[in-house]
């Protein structure tokens, strides 16, 4: 059969259709077709043709906008496959998802007759409009469709041949489709650009999308590469160097540009637990080791991995971090300065004057006083006010140094590796606590370093240059033990040539004065209400001599500002043995009370003695019961059980 018999048929069975609303659907092929004429013939006169809607301002923009990367890739191709066709009577549009034309290519004379139809750029193919056609079947069925001549609902499209070819990428993302239009009668394979464009153009979408993806996971890699810490080296089955990160160059002093393709041999020389490493193609983790570039020593943490394809991949882990890492979890919060410090007595100004004379010098610092008398935070003051406040402050109690692990706890280890504190305090400050407590051989390592600036782990022959303020103290004179011979006479020349002792709290009145006016200031703005002190309880603070120093002031200052029930500190609130405590001495020895502290005495004996029974309190004493309630009100006397009888 003839096409132009074949066409006769489809206008016989569509007469048929249009007149009885009904058709012979021998094949699936058929069916889709008859369904969509069912719905036209609800919407649309099949005679009577209504050229169909155009987008226009800012709908057309906003088209455009949404499909621009479609429409880029799509043009190219279409041409492409225009100029190649030998039938200049065709048409081929560029559909979106929602049946708009976005692009059109073909005959100016053909395109022409379609313009008359209104089938043109910006129109829609929706089927509401112009019937049953190529696009909208492929729309429903996202399969490639061919319809001709009376295959179309409406008869103005009878002339005309379409297909159309969904744009699916690997995914099975739709991004548009592809529609051909040419006339019934001519036989040629026109149709079929559509179904190739189509695919050309899903193929390029895809590309490009895994390009991008691509290109985006290149320049995290990239990025990745360029921020790490720490630096890398790779080289391939012949020991070629292939890449090297910018923080490696850094650590290494070299350019790395001048290393790609060089022989990593020829460039460093491994030491042998390295060599061993690669030549057995073994791991090594976190190893640190010293690396020989162009005449120059350089210490790393180093991670060895061999790669499946021959090739190696060296970490290098800078040790300053690492060590940064280290002092930070180890390193005292110094919060102290010679401004935070209570230094009104002359005594105090005697200290700080000395402590900032002794700045001027990088000599070690030694700090003598008691107890609790405050040298932590002076050797604190000492490394903020010093040129290495940017660094660590480094502290250890010699006396809490286990005797079997004190020397690789102070002096670190390879193995591990454990760096020792005195790298740990590097550009910093190495504070020793109670310094009279380390042993021999710690203190024959402490004056090597201080004379040498060289450090040796235990254990190793490798030394580690470093550089610190050494701040030593020590609660009693040290001379006495270099007399017993328990202290080394050359570490005490060295480390006192700065020496400053710190007096004791009880000398310090006016320093006393500042701490309780601070105290009262910072618990007042604490709890949101101004609290003040009473002469008389000033008075015993003032006296009471402070055995325990500083320490002793925080912790019973907290306690009484805790307990005071009022915004006044009375006397009474002062804990009995701080008031009961004599302060001062007759001629001939024996020591005295005032006479307010007499009857305060009495009073709270008397009121134990009877079970603070006021009445029988008042009996024993002698005096009325509301004088002894107003003086007991006076002295903040108060039972532990808080009742009264």
């Amino acid at each position: 059969m003839s096409k132009a018999d074949k066409l006769n048929v489809l206008k016989s069975k569509w007469k048929i259709f249009v007149k009885h609303e009904w058709a012979n659907a021998n094949d699936d092929d058929v069916e889709h077709i008859i369904r969509s004429w069912k719905k036209c013939l609800k919407k649309c006169d099949p005679y009577k043709w209504i050229p169909p809607v155009k987008a226009s301002g800012h709908t057309w923009k906003i088209l455009e906008q949404n499909n621009q990367e479609f429409i880029r890739v799509s043009q190219r191709v279409i041409e492409d496959y225009y100029q190649l066709n030998p039938n200049k009577n065709i048409a081929v549009y560029l559909v979106d998802v929602n049946g708009w034309t976005l692009y059109v290519v073909g005959g100016s004379s053909f395109t022409d007759e379609l313009n008359f139809l209104g089938f043109g750029l910006r129109m829609s193919w929706n089927e509401d409009r112009i019937g049953t056609n190529a696009w909208s079947v492929c729309a429903e069925t996202h399969r490639f469709t061919v319809l001709t001549g009376a295959e179309h609902f409406c008869e103005a499209l009878h002339a005309y041949s379409m297909s159309a070819s969904p744009v699916i990428d690997p995914f099975g993302e739709v991004h548009g489709f592809i529609v051909c239009v040419e006339e019934a009668l001519i036989d040629t394979y026109s149709l079929s650009i559509s179904h190739a464009c189509a695919n050309e153009i899903a193929n390029i979408i895809y590309i490009e999308r895994e390009l991008t993806n691509t290109n985006k996971v290149l320049c995290q890699h990239n990025a990745v590469i360029e921020c790490m810490d720490d630096g890398f080296i790779c080289w391939d089955r012949e020991m070629n160097i292939t890449m090297i990160n910018s923080q490696a160059e850094i650590l290494l002093l070299t350019n790395k540009d001048q290393l790609i393709g060089r022989n990593i041999k020829d460039e460093f020389t491994f030491p042998p637990l390295l060599l061993k490493s690669i030549e057995e193609r073994v791991k090594l983790s976190q190893k640190q080791i010293v690396l020989e570039c162009k005449g120059k020593f350089i210490e790393l943490m180093t991670t060895l991995r061999p790669l499946s394809d021959g090739s190696f991949l060296l970490f290098l882990h800078p040790l300053d971090k690492i060590r940064k890492i280290a002092w930070q979890q180890l390193s005292s919060n110094a919060n102290f300065t010679f401004d935070s410090l209570h230094a009104i007595s002359k005594n105090m100004k005697y200290v700080v004057m000395g402590a900032r004379r002794a700045l001027k010098t990088a000599s070690p610092i030694l700090i003598y006083g008691e107890e609790g008398v405050g040298k932590l935070s002076l050797a604190m003051a000492v490394h903020n006010e010093s040129n290495y406040s940017d660094g660590p402050f480094i502290s250890i109690n010699c006396q809490m140094l286990s005797s079997e692990n004190m020397v690789q706890e102070l002096l670190g280890s390879d193995e591990g590796p454990i760096p020792s504190r005195f790298e740990l305090a590097h550009n910093g400050t190495l504070y020793l606590e109670k310094i009279e407590y380390l042993s021999a051989e710690l203190q024959s390592a402490l004056l090597k370093v201080l004379k040498t600036g060289l450090v040796m782990r235990s254990q190793s022959q490798r030394l580690i240059p470093v550089k610190f303020r050494l701040v030593a103290c020590s609660g009693s004179s040290l001379k006495d033990y270099v007399q017993r011979g328990a202290f080394s006479r050359q570490l005490f020349y060295e480390i006192s040539i700065n020496e400053i002792d710190i007096p004791p709290l009880h000398k310090r009145k006016e320093d006393l004065s500042a701490m309780i006016n601070d105290a009262l200031e910072k618990y007042s703005a604490r709890v949101g209400k101004k609290l003040s002190i009473s002469p008389r309880a000033s008075t015993v603070l003032h006296e009471y001599c402070w055995p325990g120093n500083i320490s002793e002031f925080k912790n019973r200052m907290e306690k009484i500002l805790l307990n005071c029930n009022q915004v006044i500190v009375q006397l009474g609130d002062i804990p009995a043995e701080m008031r009961m405590v004599p302060q001062t001495k007759g001629e001939d020895g024996a020591k005295l009370l005032s006479l307010e502290e007499v009857e305060i005495q009495t009073i709270e004996n008397a009121c134990k003695a009877c079970d603070w029974n006021l009445s029988k309190v008042a009996t024993v004493l002698k005096i009325g019961r509301t004088t002894l309630w107003r003086k007991i009100k006076t002295y903040n006397l108060v039972p532990k059980s808080g009742e009264i009888k």
